[in-house]
C-alpha cells in the first residue's frame, strides 16, 4: 500500500495551487469501500470502482459512480484533482485508465498516481504470486495475521494483480510527456523492509546488495529497493505549455 505520510506531502504539494476553486471537485479513482486520503481544502467528492458492494459502503464520498475505469468514458475537462491511488496494477489495460483520466481532468488539474514499482522486488512479488497464496506469504514475512489488514468490513486486502509495464515509474514518466501531462511531484521509495518479520532481517544486507549491482548493471534503470512511488501530474492549460518537471 502507498505511504501515507508520501502521499501527505504530494497533496501538500498540489495544496499550493492558490488557483485552485472551491470547492476543488475530485474524483477518486477506483475509491474502493472507503478512502483515507484527508484534503486540506473544501472538496466535492466523486468515487468511481467496479465494484458495486465497496461503492455502496462508501460514505466519505459524495457523487458514486459504478464502473470500469478502462471502459467508462468520464467526462471531459471535468475535475480539478483526480487520485489513483494503488489500482493500475490490477487492471489489465492500464494505459486505457491513464488515457480516461486525463481527459476526465481539466486544463490545469492534477492527477495523482501511487502504487508498486514492477521491476522492483514487490513487483516480482506480487506478479508472479498466485493470488490465492497472498495471505499466507504476507505472514509468512511479517509475522502478522492478514486479519488485521481488514477494514470497514467488507475491504479486500489483496487483488488479482497484472503490473503491467505502463505502470513503471519511467513508463509513467514518458506517458506524461506524450500527453502534456507535466511532472509536479515524484518520489520512489521503500518502508516495506522494515515490517519484515526478524527472522529475514539477516537477508536485507544481502538484498541490498545484490539491489545495487543490479542498478549498476542496468545504469540505473532498475533499483529493486525502490518498491513504490507517488506521482503528481499536472495538465498543461495550453497545447505546448511547458513547465519544470520534478523527476
Amino acid at each position: 500500500m502507498a505511504d501515507s505520510a508520501v502521499l501527505a506531502e504530494a497533496v501538500e504539494t498540489l495544496a499550493r495551487d492558490r488557483a485552485l476553486p472551491e470547492p476543488v471537485m475530485i474524483l477518486e479513482a477506483g475509491c474502493g469501500s472507503t478512502s483515507h486520503q484527508e484534503w486540506p481544502f473544501e472538496a466535492v467528492i466523486t468515487g468511481i470502482d467496479v465494484d458495486p458492494e465497496q461503492l455502496e459502503h462508501n460514505k466519505r464520498i459524495t457523487k458514486k459512480i459504478l464502473g470500469d475505469l478502462q471502459s467508462y468514458e468520464l467526462p471531459p475537462n471535468e475535475f480539478d484533482i483526480i487520485v489513483c491511488v494503488d489500482v493500475l496494477e490490477h487492471l489489465p489495460f492500464p494505459e486505457r485508465a491513464l488515457a480516461n483520466m486525463t481527459r476526465g481532468l481539466k486544463p490545469g488539474g492534477y492527477l495523482l498516481l501511487a502504487g508498486p514499482e514492477p521491476y522492483s522486488y514487490k513487483g516480482f512479488v506480487a506478479r508472479y504470486t498466485p493470488h490465492r497464496m497472498r495471505h499466507f506469504i504476507y505472514t509468512l514475512l511479517t509475522g502478522k495475521s492478514h486479519t488485521v489488514l481488514l477494514q470497514d468490513g467488507i475491504h479486500k486486502t489483496f487483488f488479482p494483480t497484472y503490473l503491467k509495464p505502463t505502470c513503471s515509474l519511467n513508463r509513467m514518466r514518458e506517458t506524461a510527456e506524450r500527453s502534456n501531462l507535466n511532472i509536479l511531484f515524484c518520489k520512489a521509495y521503500d518502508t516495506h523492509s522494515s515490517t519484515l518479520h526478524p527472522r529475514y532481517k539477516p537477508l536485507i544486507g544481502v538484498a541490498h546488495g545484490l539491489a545495487r549491482w543490479i542498478q549498476s548493471a542496468t545504469s540505473g534503470r532498475i533499483n529493486l529497493l525502490l518498491a513504490d512511488f507517488v506521482l503528481v501530474l499536472k495538465k498543461q492549460e495550453l497545447a505546448g505549455q511547458s513547465e519544470h518537471n520534478a523527476c
